[in-house]
């Protein structure tokens, strides 16, 4: 009786960690989402780069209107990994989707998102910024001044190329989201995001009220009660200690949170919603998978008509569960 039950203690460890995601099912807005994987809704075809060396970014598309931007933003890089850093190298910054060889993940995900959504999501002004990936709160903050530079002058690119304002949209995969969010401390001109699509962000305290800036018009926060990397990624909470001199430098000490969130707190221009596959929850690389990015453009659409729904009536939940179906 007194010896320690190891698979007992690995359940309550489980269910300790899960406990962030578990709410009562009477409190959950819960909706059903039948998805048919659709044929390309119009020709994209993606030019191959005249120099292997050389990134370009010409697509060839029946409308002609000025392309929307989207830029992925990678989440924390446990590992090395050679095909990712083979490109970025040591450097933070933006590259078009043509720097990336075929087959490569960040250009699969651009590709199926682009086939599923060429309207949201063209291939011809489709980035990737990469960042060091560490597990560092000071890391996201220092990749969110060079996001920040970059989209400015992607930004006046876009202007003189095409005459007109860009519709910029973020998909930010994990602590991407919170180096997409960081942005929004620099002291500086912004440059307006249509849309911040956060898949799995962990949710903390230093950037969970930058949601409320007018940087971001419209937010998205898709996480899933399965999905234990989201919640165990570590957060720190400065405080001021009672030592504290008027007429020195102040004293702080540190203490450890020791989980993440999963939900953001409620604003009338955030959608989130925990998402299941087929009654089953998913995993945190899940989200940032192209079975899932193929899915993505139907499910905000859901979750748009579903948010003006809930706008109308008044009735906005803190908690929605979005049961997606897909053959």
């Amino acid at each position: 009786m007194g010896k320690h039950n190891p698979i007992r203690c690995q359940l309550l460890l489980f269910l300790l960690i899960s406990l962030p995601g578990c709410i009562h099912r009477r409190h959950v807005d819960r909706q059903k989402l039948h998805i048919d994987i659709p044929l390309p809704r119009s020709p994209l075809i993606l030019s191959p780069s005249k120099d292997e060396g050389q990134a370009t970014n010409t697509i060839i598309e029946i409308d002609q209107v000025p392309p929307p931007i989207t830029i992925w933003v990678h989440g924390t890089l446990i590992i090395y990994t050679p095909s990712y850093h083979k490109i970025f190298g040591e450097q933070e910054c933006m590259l078009p989707i043509n720097a990336f060889p075929a087959g490569h993940h960040f250009r699969e995900i651009a590709e199926t998102i682009a086939t599923h959504d060429p309207e949201h999501f063209p291939l011809e002004e489709f980035y990737v910024f990469g960042w060091s990936g560490k597990l560092r709160q000071q890391e996201r903050e220092k990749a969110a001044v060079v996001l920040h530079e970059e989209i400015i002058k992607l930004h006046k690119e876009y202007e003189k190329k095409y005459g007109k304002k860009p519709i910029i949209r973020i998909i930010a995969h994990s602590h991407g989201g919170n180096v997409a969010l960081s942005m929004a401390k620099i002291k500086s001109h912004h440059p307006i995001i249509k849309s911040l699509i956060l898949l799995a962000c962990p949710v903390q305290e230093r950037t969970k009220h930058l949601i409320c800036t007018p940087m971001f018009n419209h937010v998205y926060s898709l996480y899933s009660s399965f999905d234990l990397v989201q919640i165990i990624a570590p957060q720190f909470r400065r405080l001021c200690t009672k030592y504290e001199c008027p007429h020195k430098q102040h004293k702080y000490h540190y203490t450890l949170t020791p989980f993440s969130n999963r939900i953001f707190p409620t604003y009338s221009h955030l959608t989130q919603a925990k998402v299941k596959i087929n009654d089953l929850p998913i995993s945190h690389t899940k989200f940032s998978s192209t079975k899932f990015v193929a899915l993505l453009p139907t499910i905000l659409r859901k979750l748009d008509s579903w948010h003006e729904e809930t706008l109308a009536n008044n009735t906005i939940s803190k908690h929605q569960l979005l049961c997606v179906y897909n053959k």
